[in-house]
Order: C-alpha cells, then structure tokens, then sequence
C-alpha cells in the first residue's frame, strides 16, 4: 500500500504547509473541509488534494475519507468556548484512526505542553493554562494509543501570529505600536510554519528515524524589540515595542487572555534547545525570510 496521509487542518496554516512539503514526494494526501468554496480548500484541489466537505464531528466522513490512510497528521484548534473540545475531538479521531489501521500518529502540539507547570510564569486557571493542560493530555493520548510510530512536535511562537488576521490580538500593532506583557529581556522562540511542515513531512517519509520523538521546534530566538525591527524593515514603516509595568498587567491578567499568555511566554524559551532543534539537519527559516516569503500578506496587514 502507498503511504496516504490524512491531514487534519488541510487549509489551516500548519496543514498547508505540510501539504506543501509532501507535494514534493510521492505521498498521498486526503482532508475534509467544512466548505471546498473557500480560498484554501479550492487552492488544494487545484494542487490535486483528495478533499471532500466534511468536519471530524461527522464520523462517515472522517472515516469516508481516513480510510486506506496509513498516516495521520493530528492537528486540533480549541473552542474558547468549550476548552475540552480539542481533547475530546482527538480521542475520538485516534479512535477512529486505530480501527481503520493507521500506522503512524503525528501531533502538532506546543512548547511546554509535556510539562507546562513547570513554566515560571504558569497560572493554573488561565485559558492558555487550561489549553496547555488538554495539549498535555492529548500527548499522553497518543504515547499510549499503540500506534506503530508516532511523532510529537511543540511548536514555539508562530510568525504568523504579527500577521493579519491573528496581529489583532495586539491591539496598536497594526498602527506600529506593540504593547505587551513580554519583558525588554524575553526572548521567543519564533517558528516560521514551513518549518513545522518540514519536520512533519520528515517524519512521514522517514517513520522510524521520528518514532517516539518529542521535539520542540523553533526556528530562531528573537526579543520583541528585535521583532519591531523586522517589521519596520518589511514594511518601511516605524514599529516599537512598549512593555507593560507590573501594575498594568496585573489589571489585565485576569480578563484578558492575551496578556495572560504574554507572561507565560516570559518562559516559553527555557523549554528549547535550539542546537537540539538545528541537529536533526532540517533547514530552519528566519523570521525576514518569512517576511519576505509573505510579502502580499506583510502589505495587507500593514498598509
């Protein structure tokens, strides 16, 4: 049988660009969508994506389409409204996943989710908290499901995160103003998606070599100042960063979820071997290369 993978998330930013690294080879790819009308579904069928309409609540599509499959690629966004919803939704596509015979579970999770207590900064009944703790529990899902292989991969923070639609969660930014919880000192450990589909990729076509492999990816370390100045440098315009004292943050930290995880960011660094990370001898991108690469959108979240 020809390695087939399902791709949970096919039009969202870690699945496409896993799919973009698979179209090198000659592994299959398949994936439902909630609408094959929308921009990303039709940008994959014309790539000749096997994706049909469906979501992993329908359990005669998922299991239409995850048959004959012989890998999955577990990629979960969580409902704000309902935390456990990304717990849950794994399970039972792992379930599912079993009884058709996939072989091999790879799961994007997220850096610290192994142990996110151990964060400095951890607030136990934070939103980011409690999504961290399901992470967590998914991880340990899949370390005992009795998969032949799998692969765990944390990612760092996303670069597309100072992108739109997702630069909106910094309110002032997009004016050249981010504030935030982060200290002058923090530095993040910044993950530029291609790279998160090229680790993917290589743990599909090399199923042994990542068995059993937890890895936190990044791509590189920046501060938010060092940020502020790509920025400046892919748009032309001025950017700064603007730290927030301990009294504003105290205010905030209880209603607003964004500075909540901006202080258990303040961590996020301490979890990753960046020469652990470069030693699997993948290529790894910078943050303004990715600006680069992603120039229409640079222009369309900073006109």
């Amino acid at each position: 049988m020809s390695s087939t993978v399902f791709v949970c998330g096919a039009t969202g930013t870690q699945g496409g660009a896993l799919i973009d690294h698979l179209l090198k080879s000659d592994i299959k790819v398949h994936a439902i969508t909630r609408s094959l009308n929308s921009p990303a579904a039709q940008r994959l069928q014309k790539l000749g994506i096997s994706i049909a309409e469906g979501d992993f609540d329908n359990d005669e599509s998922v299991k239409r389409n995850m048959t004959n499959c012989t890998s999955l690629f577990l990629n979960l966004m969580p409902k704000l409204t309902d935390l456990n919803s990304s717990l849950e939704q794994a399970r039972h596509l792992l379930k599912i996943a079993k009884e058709l015979g996939i072989k091999q579970v790879i799961y994007t999770s997220g850096v610290s989710a192994n142990n996110p207590s151990q964060n400095k900064y951890w607030e136990p009944k934070g939103i980011i908290s409690q999504m961290m703790l399901n992470k967590q529990a998914i991880e340990n899902e899949i370390r005992n499901a009795g998969f032949e292989t799998w692969t765990i991969l944390r990612p760092g923070n996303f670069m597309t995160n100072f992108l739109f639609p997702m630069n909106q969660m910094y309110p002032g930014l997009a004016a050249g103003t981010f504030t935030t919880a982060l200290t002058s000192d923090t530095v993040l450990p910044m993950v530029d998606p291609n790279d998160i589909g090229r680790f993917a990729a290589a743990a599909i076509l090399e199923p042994v070599r990542f068995n059993q492999q937890e890895i936190e990816i990044a791509s590189e370390f920046m501060g938010a100042e060092e940020i502020m100045r790509a920025l400046s440098r892919a748009t032309g315009k001025d950017f700064k960063a603007v730290f927030m004292s301990d009294e504003e943050i105290d205010q905030q930290r209880g209603v607003n979820p964004f500075v909540a995880g901006q202080l258990m960011m303040r961590g996020m660094s301490s979890f990753v071997d960046l020469e652990k990370v470069k030693a699997w001898g993948l290529p790894l991108g910078t943050f303004d290369q990715f600006l680069i690469r992603e120039k229409a959108r640079v222009d369309t979240s900073y006109p």
